[in-house]
């Protein structure tokens, strides 16, 4: 099928299936703006998967759709770019430019390259070391995936990986799932855990402070990482020695090479990111928001002549943040559709269900959680709109309310479609589309969710014995 013939047909497919869901089921519980909002998602999801247009040109035909067909203001379809989230992903996408055109970017992935055995699952464990050190430092999940994706694209580069073969894939997806597991564990890690935290009783939030809470989410990040890590070296290891993606054991004359002493750009480079982090980790101390330490950040790199004004608009994928801005803003439109609180109603009785069972209570929350984030797309959103319901639940069960909070968060950013996780979406365009495409990685979100589901129900006995279940 060529290109004109598949855009043209999932052009068509698009619209008959949003058409078609809007037509045949008017009374599901939803009111008519509801309806119309996911039957305009659903076709927006399938030109997404086609290709039918560029995706933030798609975007932008279903803002345009949300408020001619189904009334839903622009002011709230466009929020995502009012959003803090949006801009610290320009800041963010912004330094990790300046880190490349600076050559920083190279010098610290040969260093990378240079620390580990020249092997692909050495590289994997040295990303999952780096995230997982990383990690704790950086409340903003999203610079971090920013910063370290093209890091790992110049380590696959180094070892002479093709882009976009299975051992770039397998990279890419050592810091992605690293960084989100590490969140999981410290509780500084990402804004998500202190939402969560904030969802719970106060007697329930005075017991996990962060030493706490990272001793009783200890099993699973210990199981979860592990896992991952075998389960990425073995999906993603180049099959044979000669291979054109590579091979397990790469042999890469001088991987680090001579790099010679660090330009001046390279040392203002670093001196920003370093303040970046330092103030970063240090958020709780003054308060400074982690959208304007990135956006001081890029002022201080076009300042230092890092970037000029050209490089800003060729080096940094404007494109890709137009359409990261509408699909933030689509927690927004389901909010006003009443499409949130619609599909809690909907879920209710099989969270009640599952209360009988600790291991089928913590996965089927998992599981449920996957699920509805297909339609609650704010992860924030989501657990102040289903903690308050499943705290009382939880409660009556003899459950304490963390772990329910927990077996969310566990799973509450899946990938499948590439608009329902917006810290999949920073690093996947933080590599400016030269290292995966999005429909291969895809896939591996079906492991790495069994894995998180694994995981809970290996928590259970340890969090029978601390008393929490």
């Amino acid at each position: 099928m060529s290109e004109s013939v598949r855009r043209i047909a999932g052009a068509v497919a698009g619209l008959v299936l949003g058409a078609g869901f809007i037509l045949l089921c008017p009374d599901i519980g939803l009111g008519r703006q509801g309806v119309l909002c996911l039957g305009i998602l659903l076709g927006a999801i399938v030109w997404w998967i086609a290709g039918v247009l560029p995706e933030f040109t798609t975007g932008f035909v279903m803002v345009a759709l949300f408020a001619v067909v189904a009334g839903v203001p622009t002011t709230v379809s466009l929020s995502g770019f009012a959003s803090e989230t949006w801009w610290l992903l320009v800041g963010a996408f912004a330094l990790g430019a300046g880190m490349r055109s600076s050559g920083l970017m190279r010098r610290m992935a040969r260093a990378v390259v240079r620390g580990f055995p020249n092997t692909f699952a050495a590289q994997v464990a040295g990303l999952v070391a780096a995230s997982t050190v990383v990690g704790p430092l950086v409340p903003s999940l999203a610079a971090k995936v920013s910063i370290l994706e093209p890091m790992a694209l110049g380590i696959g580069e180094a070892l002479g990986y093709e882009r976009f073969g299975k051992p770039m894939q397998g990279l890419f997806l050592a810091v992605f799932t690293s960084v989100r597991s590490i969140g999981l564990l410290a509780v500084s890690a990402s804004i998500v855990g202190y939402a969560m935290l904030a969802t719970l009783p106060a007697d329930v939030q005075a017991q996990f402070d962060m030493a706490h809470w990272a001793l009783a989410a200890l099993p699973w990040f210990a199981f979860a990482t592990v896992v991952n890590y075998m389960a990425l070296v073995a999906t993603y290891r180049p099959k044979a020695s000669g291979d054109v993606d590579g091979a397990d054991h790469v042999r890469v004359e001088s991987p680090a090479g001579e790099a010679g002493p660090m330009s001046r750009s390279e040392k203002q480079m670093c001196t920003i990111i370093l303040a970046a982090v330092a103030l970063w980790a240090t958020q709780p101390l003054h308060g400074i928001g982690p959208h304007i330490v990135a956006l001081a950040g890029f002022a201080c790199m076009m300042a230092c002549g890092i970037l000029d004004k050209r490089g800003m608009r060729e080096a940094i994928a404007w494109d890709s943040l137009l359409f990261i801005g509408t699909a933030f803003g689509l927690s927004s439109v389901f909010a006003q559709a009443g499409i949130q609180e619609w599909l809690v109603a909907v879920a209710g009785p099989a969270f009640g269900a599952l209360a009988g069972n600790p291991y089928l209570f913590v996965v089927g929350i998992g599981a449920l959680t996957v699920l509805m984030r297909f339609v609650i797309v704010s992860e924030v959103a989501y657990l102040n709109i289903v903690m308050p319901f499943l705290v009382p639940l939880a409660l009556a069960a003899g459950v304490n309310p963390w772990v329910v909070g927990f077996a969310m968060y566990a799973c509450i950013s899946p990938w499948f479609v590439i608009y329902q996780n917006s810290v999949y979406l920073p690093a996947l365009y933080s590599v400016d589309g030269q290292m995966v495409h999005h429909a291969d990685v895809a896939k591996y979100c079906f492991v790495y969710t069994a894995i998180c589901l694994a995981a809970l129900a290996a928590s259970v006995p340890y969090w029978q014995w601390m008393g929490l279940m």
